[in-house]
Formats: C-alpha cells, sequence, structure tokens
C-alpha cells in the first residue's frame, strides 16, 4: 500500500522589498530609489538579465502605493500589456523591460506617445531595461535620454553567499555544510537566477523533509542540465 504525501503549508510567495534587495555594490541606487520618486521624475534603471531589476521595479510600485500616491506598474516583457501604455495614468508610472518595444515600429511609437503624455502631466517614471540603445525612433531616443540613468553592478561572491543564506532563511530551510559554495560555483550566478533556484530547492526540501544540502543542490542542477539536453 502506498504511502500518501500530505502536501505542506509552505509560506507565500516572496514579495520583492528594499528591505529583503541584497544590494552590495548598488546600495547608493538603492537608497536613492528608496527614498521616493520626486514629482516629474523620470529614471531608467539599467543591468542585465538577473541582476535585480524587477525586484527593484515591484519594490517602488510598492513604496508608492505606502506613500499614498497612485501607480501603475507595466510588464512590457508580457505583449498583452503593451497596448495598455495608450491609457496608463498615475502619479507613478513603472515600466520594466521597455526594451521589449525596441525595434518594433507600433510599440516604439506607442511608448513616445506616453512619454510625451506623462511629460505633460509631471508623472513620476521609472522605467528599466538591459539597454536603450536598440531603439531606432530619433524622438523617441531623445526623450528617453531624458531619463538619469541608473546601473545596476553584479553582485560579487561575497554578496551572492550572502544572498543565498538569506534566502534559505526566508524559506525556513536549513543550509547545509557546503551548500552555498556549491550552488554559486556549479549554478548561474545572476541574483534573479538564485533566488528562483533556492525557491525551488527550498520547496522540495520542506516537501522531502531534508536540509537545503549539497546532494540535494547536485541533483537539481543535474536533472536541470538533463531537461536542457533532452535526455529527460
Amino acid at each position: 500500500m502506498s504511502r500518501q504525501q500530505i502536501p505542506l503549508a509552505l509560506k507565500p510567495p516572496r514579495r520583492p522589498r528594499f528591505e529583503n534587495f541584497v544590494a552590495g555594490p548598488n546600495q547608493a541606487l538603492v537608497d536613492l530609489l528608496a527614498a521616493g520618486l520626486e514629482s516629474g521624475s523620470w529614471y531608467f534603471l539599467g543591468g542585465p538579465p538577473g541582476s535585480g531589476r524587477s525586484h527593484l521595479m515591484s519594490a517602488c510600485f510598492a513604496d508608492c502605493l505606502k506613500r499614498s500616491q497612485t501607480a501603475q506598474f507595466l510588464a512590457l516583457a508580457v505583449p498583452s500589456n503593451q497596448a495598455l501604455l495608450e491609457a496608463a495614468a498615475a502619479d507613478c508610472i513603472l515600466l520594466d523591460d521597455i526594451d521589449a518595444l525596441a525595434g518594433r515600429e507600433v510599440g516604439e511609437m506607442l511608448l513616445f506617445n506616453a512619454l510625451n503624455r506623462w511629460r505633460a502631466e509631471r508623472c513620476s517614471v521609472l522605467m528599466s531595461g538591459a539597454s536603450r540603445a536598440d531603439f531606432q525612433l530619433p524622438d523617441l531616443r531623445s526623450r528617453l535620454g531624458q531619463a538619469a540613468r541608473l546601473t545596476l553592478k553584479p553582485l560579487e561572491d561575497a554578496d551572492l553567499r550572502r544572498l543565498v543564506v538569506r534566502l534559505a532563511d526566508e524559506h525556513e530551510v536549513v543550509l547545509g555544510r557546503g551548500a552555498a559554495d556549491y550552488l554559486l560555483t556549479h549554478g548561474a550566478r545572476s541574483a534573479a537566477a538564485v533566488a528562483r533556484l533556492i525557491e525551488q530547492l527550498s520547496t522540495r526540501a520542506l516537501n522531502e523533509r531534508r536540509t537545503l544540502s549539497v546532494p540535494l543542490i547536485r541533483e537539481a542542477l543535474e536533472s536541470r542540465r538533463e531537461l536542457k539536453s533532452g535526455q529527460y
């Protein structure tokens, strides 16, 4: 007779906030955003995928609401959100992954028209992306150039290790000896990739009543490699 596993009551998903962002060399940038968006100010938060852009964008959105400002957040990597630019209006506008529109005539025009409207309405605008270089419309490139650039630097080894320890603590799992070093040596090294992997491993560790150990991490990473190679 097989035993039926009883699902565990897991914690709700981690909410991105300034206080749970491991800043490392980006502390001045985080402090600037945490101080609040000034009325009518425009910023472009740049950094490679996985550098923590979306985390900070979500933290800024929550902070705007906490300050009793109206705010609208659009993740532009989701195609269905792009048409919402036409009607978006709030004290604070937050646009994640604006480079998803680069090179697309309709998308670039939607963004250009929206920026013109928000400038006239003195909205605060925070945009994020890997780069502004791929936009084709000259007037849009000029508009985007008016946003102050904030550049996220990659986390160093000590900061990534601190992120692993913090995430394990937040997910309430025991981190085994050498687990953090093994994960950082053999897994992806971006902050976002580390966060996703720790979340998946923590769920498995809690369900299987295991520590977040080197063997568990090895199993997960080997399974991922097999999936990518089509052998699993």
